[in-house]
């Protein structure tokens, strides 16, 4: 048992030799060598290690703003991208809305992006879009074959709302959005906007009669959504509405449903706490937003 033991030892010790050996050879930028085989050089000094590859992080709400110009933007935990536009303080936001297709590295694109933009065409327009440098705090998008009212180009930078404005890992709730106050603000539905009161029920529903443009809005409903600090909308537009005949179910003998998703985050008003935007859109794109203030 002795002899074995003593073998062992011996063999560990000279392994351990060879081993620090070998760790002297890379520290110094030496060679190493076997009996027969060419000497493989070993780099000197630190070995530069390329960026690691994964899927794009795109997720939250950002923003981007110059002058009268403001676009906010939500992406879904279900890739699904919507945006407001507003180029004037007075004039109807033009909505923007696509499924994202995450790359790696910060890339994406939206290969079917709509722009209901009503000032220039009561049709939504198509296109597409490329994203860069996307992350949970940044990303930047540029445009093709969709420009603003004014026939820019739509190429932005958008960043993140600060923790302290939106918090996007807290789990979205309907006590958030429903009760008292109500939200104070204006729906848009390209063509013409109304001021107007939102309530919401404790059961995500609208509770209180709305009409714009002669379309009824009384089918609403929010439900948080998982993944995100954010809730899905549905809206279901019936034939019949009040005061008028709605445009947007004319050869719709089943009415219209509209899907999207809302947020609430601070709000910069002075007086008010919160801020709630809401983007709905039927299958071609076309679309109505409310953002209000409570």
């Amino acid at each position: 048992m002795n002899a074995v033991s003593d073998v062992s030892s011996t063999s560990n010790l000279c392994r351990a030799l060879l081993l620090g050996v070998f760790a002297m050879l890379c520290a110094c930028g030496g060679t190493v060598s076997q009996t027969g085989s060419p000497e493989v050089p070993l780099p000197n000094g630190p070995v530069a290690v390329p960026p690691a590859t994964g899927p794009t992080e795109l997720l939250g709400v950002y923003s981007a703003s110059a002058g009268t110009q403001e676009l906010l933007s939500i992406a879904t935990p279900a890739d699904g991208w919507f945006a407001v536009y507003f180029e004037k303080p007075t004039a109807n936001p033009a909505i923007l809305s696509g499924p994202i297709t995450r790359g790696v590295n910060g890339a994406a694109a939206i290969d079917n992006l709509r722009a209901f933009q009503f000032a220039k065409s009561p049709v939504p327009v198509s296109g597409s879009a490329s994203i860069t440098d996307a992350t949970l705090s940044a990303y930047r998008l540029a445009a093709s074959g969709v420009t603003s009212a004014s026939n820019a180009a739509l190429i932005f930078t958008s960043t993140a709302l600060g923790v302290g404005t939106y918090n996007l890992a807290k789990a979205a709730s309907l006590g958030d959005v429903q009760g008292s106050p109500s939200w104070q603000g204006v729906w848009y539905d390209g063509s013409s906007s109304n001021q107007s009161v939102l309530q919401i029920s404790a059961n995500g529903q609208i509770s209180n009669l709305l009409s714009l443009n002669s379309c009824d809005l009384t089918s609403l409903t929010l439900q948080p959504l998982a993944g995100a600090n954010m809730f899905k909308v549905t809206l279901h537009i019936p034939i019949k509405s009040v005061g008028g005949i709605c445009a947007r179910t004319k050869d719709q003998i089943n009415g219209v449903n509209l899907n999207g998703v809302a947020v609430i985050y601070k709000s910069p008003l002075a007086g008010s706490t919160s801020r709630l935007d809401l983007i709905v859109v039927d299958s071609t794109g076309s679309g109505i937003s409310f953002r209000g203030d409570r």
